[in-house]
């Protein structure tokens, strides 16, 4: 029997993602292990800093810059648009170091980002996870305190209070580092209209990709983080019942997006047009420099990095990788087919292909 939603303990056998982390190859699933040990570490200081913290945001004035808010499906490049973003455009975000001061993010980033360094153009990721500590973080642990610990489900029930705070500590971060703030999590995908009523200054960059691509890389995950493609991974993710049909999870990711999607829409719909700018992570890898600017004409207060950006980014590789079997895919194939919202999403031509793109 399978659960609507997968619970709040996100990750099932820590021990086994640990190895499976320590097996992949990849710099940022080891950053990621060894800033988790530093987060630990670090929890008496953010104490200490908190204090500072609070008088930090109760005398910060409100400010007009803006807030963009990195939005998608997981595992539809949206990490990728964030850590280029974070490289070419004047902004400040959360670093992985902010990650280690929950309690005092803006104390704690102010007064050791030096220990940070220099940020650097990697684009790597392990699931979201980043390499060194200047790399971008999703910022769980600052948003928890309004959204709550569950990664797959925020709450969407903030009074007027709750909101007042975030939108007190966002305008007490963007007057301290007096730069745009930028960030990506998937989890804020479901909370958008909330968002936008409780940051005025809030604008949403929304990552769109060919849901085929998109299936088959949440079921990739679903077994390189949980170990088992019938355990569910990212938002609004279901765990799969085996027994039933053996190819059951395929039908549940599936189901997944097309969730994600329809609620995205929805409240969108709500949203001023001007707070929106939509692109596609294909559009996005095949001209990078042009969403960039597109970003900095649509919302006030963001600037290129023009001289930076023209002098080392390029156009990002598109490999023609299929990692799932002929199996899954046709009953991928399938299973969107049967919904129109879905085929109209499929058929637009800057979506029409069968490559992928390596994240």
């Amino acid at each position: 029997m399978k659960t609507r939603f997968a619970p709040s303990a996100n990750f099932r056998n820590p021990l086994g993602l640990v190895f499976r982390m320590l097996m992949s190859g990849k710099r940022a699933a080891y950053s990621a292990l060894i800033h988790e040990a530093m987060r630990i570490a670090a929890r008496p200081l953010d104490w200490m800093l908190s204090g500072q913290e609070k008088r930090t945001i109760n005398e910060a004035g409100s400010t007009d810059l803006p807030v963009l808010l990195i939005i998608g499906t997981p595992r539809s490049g949206t990490t990728l648009v964030y850590q280029t973003l974070a490289r070419y455009l004047d902004v400040s975000y959360f670093q992985n170091l902010t990650s280690f001061f929950p309690r005092s993010a803006i104390t704690g980033s102010k007064r050791f980002g030096w220990l940070a360094g220099t940020p650097t153009a990697d684009f790597e990721n392990f699931y979201g996870q980043t390499a060194g500590l200047s790399g971008p973080n999703d910022g769980f642990a600052i948003w928890n305190q309004w959204l709550g610990d569950d990664r797959y489900a925020p709450r969407t029930d903030l009074n007027a209070a709750e909101m007042a705070s975030m939108r007190q500590f966002f305008d007490a971060w963007c007057s301290t580092f007096g730069k745009p703030f930028l960030n990506k999590n998937n989890r804020n995908t479901t909370c958008v209209a909330q968002l936008a009523q409780a940051l005025p200054n809030a604008r949403f960059v929304v990552v769109r990709r060919n849901p085929l691509m998109v299936a088959q890389s949440l079921i990739t995950a679903r077994q390189k983080v949980q170990g088992n493609k019938t355990v569910g991974w990212g938002l609004m993710a279901q765990d799969s019942d085996a027994q039933k049909d053996e190819l059951s999870y395929v039908d549940d990711v599936c189901e997944q997006i097309i969730r994600i999607e329809r609620d995205l829409d929805r409240q969108l719909s709500q949203i001023p047009a001007e707070r929106i700018l939509e692109i596609t992570y294909e559009g996005f890898c095949e001209h990078p420099h042009l969403t960039l600017r597109e970003i900095a004409d649509s919302f006030s207060h963001v600037k290129v990095r023009e001289q930076l950006m023209q002098s080392e980014l390029r156009p990002f590789q598109i490999s023609a990788s299929v990692n799932v079997t002929q199996a899954e895919q046709q009953r991928i194939e399938q299973h969107l087919d049967r919904y129109s919202d879905s085929r109209s999403l499929v058929s637009r031509p800057e979506l029409q292909t069968n490559q992928s793109v390596s994240i």
